[in-house]
């Protein structure tokens, strides 16, 4: 179990590390804001990696509501991209 924790841990921060230059590279705000989520959602699928091999369960709580915050912004931010506009 152990390996298979390494190797997520090593693809989310191989994600995490393309995603940080597609941010500096992003054409446009839209593609900023998804990729900014996609480091968001990589953090805390790291939590969540974190939290099997160490068999909490308080750190799953954390997770749901980082995941809702999460969500939340990425709402929110669409509709200021968006200006409103449904």
């Amino acid at each position: 179990m152990t390996a298979l924790a390494a190797i997520a841990i090593a693809v989310l921060v191989v994600s995490s590390a393309l995603g940080t230059v597609r941010i500096a590279r992003g054409p446009d705000d839209a593609t900023r804001a998804v990729v900014g989520d996609l480091l968001f959602f990589c953090a805390i699928a790291i939590f969540v990696v974190t939290g099997v091999l160490r068999e909490t369960s308080v750190l799953f709580d954390v997770v749901l509501l980082g995941t809702l915050c999460g969500i939340l912004a990425t709402a929110a931010f669409s509709r200021m991209l968006t200006r409103g506009a449904r």
